[in-house]
């Protein structure tokens, strides 16, 4: 039986001055709280959610890991990164955050139960993607409902699937699909698209991808493994249809996960600005992972992103404590 590290609730001593506060247990947090904890740095990870790893507990299979010659779950990636972090000496711990002072030399972090402080932070919050809102859209995440094409696509080998949005990104990401449906149905709500040009080109281009324009998914039809479909509306008409496929994508947009740093950290449409080593406005903060402004939304890149900016904060730590 898989152990997927519910974080049983605890609270980590209020009174102590942590080296580094690390907001967010997904593959980016996590992974900077293996490097930190490394460096012999006394950290404190905070994880709102029971269950650590952030979006990979969304995400069935991970085919694209460096590493595992096969498909590897997401939970069970993400609990051994955790069981990783916590052998080196990484405190986790289950608390939503509630306000954040990271303005000040020593930052200041307040959750549900108790007032954290830390020389240092790095947030690690993510993205949520946009979500069409549907009642059964989250029963069926990572099980024929997806975000993310390079994740999912390669499973939908030979299957028909439906992609909503209109947008650079879900052409984008149509066109990769389309490697591997046979056959694939773009769903938009208006007739024109906000996609560029060239991408539009590419797309009406290819043979196995279907437009269907003015239209909106109302319902989702995936009790059954097989024979399922989606219910649509017709935005000028309302007439309703169902149309069968194998699963659904769906890049309506992302979200960031910052509303806490409004007024403390420069964001950018919502997202963290950063520069190269991470760094944002604030002198002792650091953000990493999809909370960034601009950065490829993987979980290689995450970890990436962890390990970079750990880096960063032991050599801060040590040219300035």
């Amino acid at each position: 039986m898989l152990d997927f590290n519910v974080l049983i609730p605890e609270t980590a001593e209020p009174d102590k001055l942590w080296d580094l506060i690390i907001l967010g247990g997904g593959p980016a947090g996590l992974t900077a709280g293996i490097y930190a904890a490394r460096y012999k740095l006394e950290t404190l990870l905070l994880e709102k959610s029971i269950v650590s790893g952030g979006q990979l507990t969304a995400t069935q299979w991970i085919e694209n890991y460096p590493g595992f010659r096969e498909p590897v779950l997401g939970k069970k990636l993400a609990a051994d990164m955790e069981a990783q972090a916590k052998h080196f000496g990484l405190k986790v711990i289950s608390e939503n955050v509630q306000s954040v002072n990271l303005v000040d030399e020593i930052k200041v972090i307040e959750t549900d139960y108790a007032k954290y402080q830390a020389k240092t932070v790095i947030i690690a919050t993510g993205s949520s993607p946009r979500r069409l809102g549907l009642s059964d859209e989250q029963k069926y995440a990572g099980n024929g409902v997806s975000y993310c094409s390079t994740c999912d696509a390669p499973f939908f080998k030979d299957k028909v699937v439906a992609v909503v949005g209109g947008g650079n990104t879900a052409f984008e990401e149509a066109l990769f699909i389309a490697k591997y449906a046979s056959q694939l149905y773009l769903i938009h709500r208006r007739e024109e698209f906000t996609a560029d040009r060239i991408f539009q080109d590419k797309v009406f281009a290819e043979p196995n991808i279907k437009i269907i324009t003015n239209s909106v998914v109302t319902g989702l039809n995936f009790d059954l493994l097989v024979g399922r479909s989606l219910n649509l509306q017709n935005t000028i008409s309302k007439e309703s249809s169902e149309l069968e496929v194998d699963g659904i994508f769906i890049f309506i947009g992302n979200l960031p996960n910052t509303s806490l740093f409004t007024q403390q950290v420069e964001l950018d449409e919502g997202y963290v600005v950063t520069n190269r080593k991470y760094e944002t406005n604030q002198r002792g903060v650091w953000a990493i992972g999809d909370v960034q402004k601009g950065v490829l939304r993987q979980v290689a890149t995450a970890v990436g992103d962890g390990a970079g900016a750990a880096h960063q904060v032991n050599k801060y730590l040590v040219e300035n404590h």
